[in-house]
């Protein structure tokens, strides 16, 4: 799907959730925008985090929850049989509102999952890291002391750390 705002890197369809029996979302139907930021905001218990965890089927693990309508990334269903939902863990995290930092620097906290992914090279982790940072609008704050523990910053700035 494309539309005056850009392509979609997810595309939640008629998707319903529910508990057991219960139906706890019905019928959410949101477009989320390749480069673009989006919240999910709505009063405690109206379906956020529930609508979350079917995108990255987090819901898989809770006995008794089930999934219909289509979760589509990069226009593929994330709950066709042939998709490994440990593999869409990998490709899809989430930020909680309780942010949970590795207890290591600034740096090496970015640098995890690039270094997971085989990158060795400083340089090319120097600038992934500042580009990352960057792109999480916390440079700013923390350019100078990188080598500082992501558990000393405040809380806003470890979620926006955990989104580097």
């Amino acid at each position: 799907m494309t539309t005056t705002n850009g392509a979609t890197a997810l595309d939640l369809r008629h998707v319903k959730v529910f508990y057991n029996d219960k139906l706890a979302v019905d019928d959410v139907n949101i477009p989320v925008y390749k480069n673009k930021i989006t919240a999910f905001i709505g009063p405690s218990g109206c379906g956020k985090s529930t609508v979350l965890r079917s995108i990255n089927r987090m819901n898989d693990l809770i006995p008794g929850a089930r999934v219909e309508g289509q979760v589509l990334y990069h226009n593929k269903n994330l709950y066709e049989e042939n998709v490994d939902p440990v593999e869409v863990r990998r490709r899809i995290g989430m930020v909680f509102q309780k942010p949970n930092p590795f207890p290591k620097s600034i740096y090496d906290n970015v640098a995890y999952g690039p270094r997971l992914l085989g990158i060795r090279d400083k340089r090319t982790l120097d600038e992934i890291v500042e580009r990352s940072i960057k792109g999480a609008y916390l440079w700013d704050e923390v350019k100078g002391d990188l080598k500082k523990s992501g558990l000393a910053l405040s809380g806003g700035q470890q979620q926006r750390l955990c989104i580097a």
